[in-house]
């Protein structure tokens, strides 16, 4: 059984990677904190709309292409490996493989979420 921090995560990861964005704003607390190799993103319009936001990302991301690999959690914190394909745009057609992890707000909002992750170009 997963746990619920877990079971929230997957369902944030379902929506943006495919293209849902209202719903993975709404996931997310007021002061909420992005942390990953390409910056520190603070607070709700930053995370989704800054220079390196995940609106950006997210919107180069194939639907459907998110594979969870491994992921473990408690009540408020959750470890997911996973990746996802990208296609056009200035990133291009490759696969992201990603470990993060996230922290709840007691209100069960992401309130911490940090990244690692790197891009294989895909082989034809």
């Amino acid at each position: 059984m997963e746990s619920p921090a877990v079971a929230f995560v997957r369902s944030h990861l379902e929506a943006w990677s495919n293209h849902d964005l209202e719903t993975a704003r709404g996931n997310l607390a007021d002061d909420v904190q992005f942390f990953s190799p390409a910056g520190h993103l603070v607070g709700i319009e930053e995370y989704m709309n800054g220079p390196r936001g995940l609106t950006q990302f997210a919107t180069q991301v194939v639907p459907g292409s998110l594979r969870v690999i491994a992921a473990v959690g408690d009540a408020r914190n959750a470890l997911v490996m996973y990746e996802v394909d990208t296609e056009g745009g200035p990133i291009g057609s490759k696969t992201f493989p990603s470990a993060q992890t996230w922290v709840l707000d007691e209100n069960g909002k992401i309130q911490v979420e940090r990244i690692i992750s790197y891009s294989v170009p895909h082989i034809v």
